[in-house]
């Protein structure tokens, strides 16, 4: 929602300079208008490069009593971020006549100051003068030759030096038909650092010259200014030189009433006085009043700076983590492509070996593989390991040097679970051997634990990887009819679960 003072801008322009009045009564109290000073919203008079780095809204209204003529002044500045500020100034200028409108001047004018760098600021305006004249006065009044007549515009520069100096240069008041002369200010001040715990707070000292070249008319302002109890009270004095028969030569005294809350609403109440304003025989006191409001927060646009400053390093640093964690991925993926190639590597030297392992041991007469995706089965007949009749002993050393070779290629498969069978034929056991195994399924479960035992003990296989089955001669793979079947039938069978 847009807020009540910002409806007055709309209207509003910067104030016409005129050379006699200063519309600031914080200004007169130093001795004039002051081309390096930005002290109000009434600044852009002299010089409108000054508001430029101005943090906060600020409007001010100004009365001007002299003689019979009364001065009426407003103005509002509205910093914009990124663009400096702009503003305007309103201006009325009542001289009683012989008729009851008398004569007077009006004045309406905008300005665009903005900050360039660190240390320099720009500024233009641009706005119109009217003049009206009783009808008794139809030719010219007094003071007609010192104002710019019609549109005009105005420019400035400001300059901060190290150690608190600023220069500033203006023209201003230029007409654009070139009908009257342009003012010409040229102006400096001076804020030193004060240090310690002393009665000021704040310390000025300010210079303005200001020249119309066409009327030859030179101008110049001196003042000091002190703020007390902590920037709340201003006091201030200064001279005001010039060489028209108007100006002459006056001191100036001022005092300024404000609040210092910076992070809320300001107010500021001044009050200027010149003691000898005019010529010698038109001298009288002039008292200006100014009332200035500063809007909202003075600091905010350096917490709005912090804050994006903040958020634009968590960015920063968000990215930053982003890309080391990004880094280590692509790191540890890398590292993972290469372990991969490695154990591809490393399963195709062992699919290689298990292979060859295959082969050699497939050279053992009397033993037959079968190969598949699941399970190898390595089956040994008679011719391979041949077991004495009715024993269950391995022959030696023929049966120890077969399993040997066996044990060899279970190495290939490490942790892999075993199962050892033992079949024979289905011819009876001699009596001669019927204390010891009643029967061939007997004989078989020894010969199968047997061989069991021989891969835990000799061969150093985990006992938990190992099963035995005696099948007897339930499972003939031949005809028992013939020796040569029977050969086939006495049989040990190792299956390998891959």
């Amino acid at each position: 929602m847009i807020k009540w003072w910002i409806v007055p801008l709309a209207a509003a322009g910067v104030l016409f300079a005129y050379e006699d009045v200063s519309f600031s009564a914080r200004t007169l109290g130093l001795g004039g208008d002051q081309a390096a000073v930005a002290d109000d919203a009434f600044s852009s008079i002299t010089n409108p490069a000054l508001p430029a780095r101005w943090m906060r809204p600020v409007t001010a209204l100004s009365a001007t009593l002299y003689r019979w003529n009364r001065y009426w002044a407003f103005s509002y500045v509205q910093p914009v971020r990124g663009l400096g500020s702009i503003g305007g100034n309103l201006f009325y200028w009542h001289i009683p006549g012989m008729a009851d409108r008398g004569s007077g001047d009006a004045d309406a004018r905008f300005f665009w100051a903005v900050p360039f760098g660190k240390h320099f600021n720009l500024g233009a305006a641009f706005g119109t003068h009217s003049i009206w004249r009783s009808p008794e006065q139809p030719d010219r009044y007094a003071f007609e030759e010192r104002f710019t007549k019609g549109a005009f515009f105005s420019i400035g520069s400001l300059v901060s030096l190290p150690k608190g100096l600023g220069l500033g240069l203006s023209v201003v008041e230029t007409a654009f038909d070139l009908y009257s002369s342009p003012i010409v200010h040229t102006g400096i001040v001076w804020e030193p650092v004060l240090k310690g715990s002393g009665p000021f707070s704040s310390l000025l000292l300010a210079g303005d010259l200001a020249l119309r070249f066409r009327e030859n008319v030179l101008k110049l302002h001196l003042g000091t200014e002190a703020y007390l109890f902590r920037d709340r009270l201003g006091l201030r004095a200064g001279i005001r030189y010039g060489t028209d028969e108007l100006s002459g030569f006056s001191p100036t005294l001022g005092v300024t009433l404000r609040t210092h809350r910076l992070q809320k609403t300001d107010f500021e109440l001044c009050y200027g006085t010149a003691l000898s304003y005019g010529a010698a025989d038109t001298s009288m006191i002039l008292h200006q009043f100014s009332l200035n409001v500063l809007f909202g927060d003075a600091r905010k646009a350096e917490k709005d700076s912090i804050l994006a400053e903040q958020a634009e390093r968590a960015r920063r640093l968000r990215e930053q983590a982003l890309a080391r964690e990004r880094d280590r991925l692509r790191e540890e993926l890398d590292q993972i492509k290469k372990e991969r190639a490695a154990l591809e590597r490393e399963r195709s030297d062992i699919e290689r070996l298990r292979r060859e392992a295959l082969e050699e041991v497939g050279r053992i007469p009397g033993l037959g593989i079968v190969d598949t995706d699941s399970l190898i089965n390595i089956t040994l007949t008679d011719q391979a390991l041949r077991f004495d009749e009715g024993s269950a002993e391995i022959p030696f050393p023929d049966g120890y040097r077969v399993l040997a070779r066996i044990a060899e290629f279970l190495a290939n498969y490490p942790g892999k679970m075993l199962r050892v069978e033992a079949h024979t034929d289905n011819v009876p056991l001699a009596e001669e051997f019927g204390e010891t195994y009643k029967d061939n399924q007997t004989l078989s479960e020894a010969r199968a634990e047997v061989v069991r035992s021989y891969f835990i003990n000799v061969e150093g296989i985990r006992a938990s990887l190992i099963t035995v089955k005696g099948l007897g001669s339930k499972e003939p793979v031949a005809d028992n009819e013939t020796e040569e079947g029977r050969a086939q039938n006495r049989r040990i069978a190792i299956r390998i679960r891959k």
